[in-house]
């Protein structure tokens, strides 16, 4: 019997590990969060916005690494919960949707695309054609997202920042305007888009056509291609 009892005891010891594991777990990502939200409400949100639009004095090497991992922080962020909606679609801090839901954030992507806007025009175009194949991969694949908040956010996000873009006209020996675009033809190619954001992607080349037909030359090819595709 008391063999017996010895056995039972050492089944038992695994669970009441594993159990005790879980709790850690539990209680460790919980602190994790206060802390997250402690951090958040003790920085202003003025101060966040300067780290942003101060990527402008940052040299094209520390640009790219700092726009790699704010990609890293927007991926993680946005890989929430899908069945639920997605936050961190205003500005203010007290939206930005770090924790509490769980759903899929885009805050970060937001912040993307203010740095994009920032560096747009102060880089020499070698260097945003660096810092945009970046980007680009990013909102190519946030285009597809299986959440179509998140893909329709990536794709207004894109044209957006392509409106701009193509404000000023390409220098004949460069073709970065087909560096520039191609994402939207990356998003239309893939067949795990949805129809409502191939319908999207179109209807933003449409006003892109519309608005800045006088700047377009490289870009024409990737506009082209789209609507075979579509």
């Amino acid at each position: 019997l008391q063999s017996g009892s010895k056995e039972t005891k050492k089944k038992d010891t695994p669970s009441k590990s594993y159990f005790a594991r879980e709790t850690k777990t539990d209680a460790s990502k919980e602190t994790e969060d206060m802390n997250s939200r402690a951090i958040l409400e003790a920085i202003s949100e003025q101060l966040i916005d300067q780290v942003f639009a101060s990527s402008v004095k940052l040299s094209a090497q520390s640009l790219a690494l700092f726009i790699e991992q704010l990609v890293a922080v927007a991926n993680a962020e946005i890989e929430g919960d899908l069945k639920k909606g997605i936050t961190g679609v205003t500005s203010t801090m007290a939206g930005s949707g770090h924790g509490g839901d769980d759903g899929p954030s885009i805050f970060s992507m937001q912040r993307l695309v203010e740095i994009a806007d920032y560096n747009m025009d102060v880089r020499p175009r070698l260097v945003w054609a660096q810092v945009w194949g970046i980007m680009s991969d990013f909102f190519s694949k946030n285009g597809c997202h299986r959440n179509a908040m998140v893909s329709v956010f990536a794709v207004d996000a894109l044209k957006q920042l392509g409106m701009k873009f193509l404000e000023k006209p390409e220098l004949s020996e460069f073709n970065f305007q087909r560096l520039f675009l191609r994402p939207f033809l990356r998003i239309t190619e893939n067949p795990e888009t949805r129809q409502e954001i191939r319908e999207l992607v179109l209807a933003c080349v449409d006003q892109m056509i519309n608005t800045r037909a006088q700047n377009l030359q490289s870009g024409w090819k990737i506009f082209f291609d789209i609507i075979t595709v579509s």
